[in-house]
């Protein structure tokens, strides 16, 4: 684990560069000085969280969009060996309740996937200023009891990453299919943004084989592969 970085992503990139970051290789961050997360927004990394990028292997490839939900179900079934229901929030986020606790960035150079991975262990940093109606309070393992050092969570995580990624690869059907039963919000009714297509109220359906989110709105069903979703506040 490296003590400093600019981010985990960065340190990734740099090292696959040198010829240095085979498929599986991944470097865990104690601190970052510039987190990135979805659409270039920054990612507050408080020392102590989880930061971590992984190279995927190019077979992720064929997840197409799915990939970022794919990488977050190891993550999920970790949390759930310790006790802890986890949730995925289309299209690369973890929630624990209606708290985000982590997010998954998938990143493509050159036909070569990296996944950054930050995960609020004992800490739970506003990421986003962006959400003003619609915020979604940010949360952390701590809450949740969990008590683990990151290392501890990292190798938890590594674990399962390497058990069960391999088969989602090979399977993208079954990936889809493990993300959609622990899809958060499902059968409830959100507000779709910047989707292009449907923006307002609209109820989660579930995914399809392509990541895509189905949603039901007053003009009918629609597929999504882009934009943000938000509980519906009352």
């Amino acid at each position: 684990m490296i003590k400093t970085c600019g981010s985990a992503m960065d340190l990734a990139w740099e090292l696959y560069g040198t010829g240095r970051f085979p498929e599986y290789a991944w470097v865990l961050a104690e601190n970052q000085t510039r987190g990135r997360g979805r659409m270039g927004r920054q990612w507050v990394s408080v020392s102590g969280n989880l930061f971590a990028a992984i190279r995927l292997p190019d077979a992720a490839r064929s997840l197409g969009t799915l990939l970022p939900m794919a990488v977050a179900l190891p993550l999920v079934d970790t949390l759930a060996s310790l006790g802890v229901p986890g949730l995925i929030k289309w299209p690369n986020d973890i929630m624990v309740g209606q708290c985000k606790v982590g997010g998954i960035l998938v990143e493509e150079k050159q036909k070569i996937l990296v996944a950054g991975i930050g995960v609020n262990l004992c800490a739970a940093p506003e990421n986003s200023g962006t959400e003003k109606f619609f915020h979604i309070r940010a949360g952390c393992l701590k809450q949740s009891g969990v008590d683990l050092t990151i290392l501890r969570l990292w190798h938890l995580c590594l674990t399962q990453i390497m058990q069960t990624f391999p088969a989602l690869i090979s399977d993208p059907a079954l990936a889809a299919q493990k993300v959609d039963v622990h899809l958060a919000w499902k059968d409830q009714t959100v507000v779709a943004e910047n989707t292009g297509k449907v923006d307002g109220p609209a109820r989660i359906l579930g995914i399809d084989q392509q990541g895509r989110l189905c949603l039901r709105t007053a003009a009918g069903i629609s597929l999504i592969d882009s934009g943000t979703i938000h509980p519906r506040m009352t």
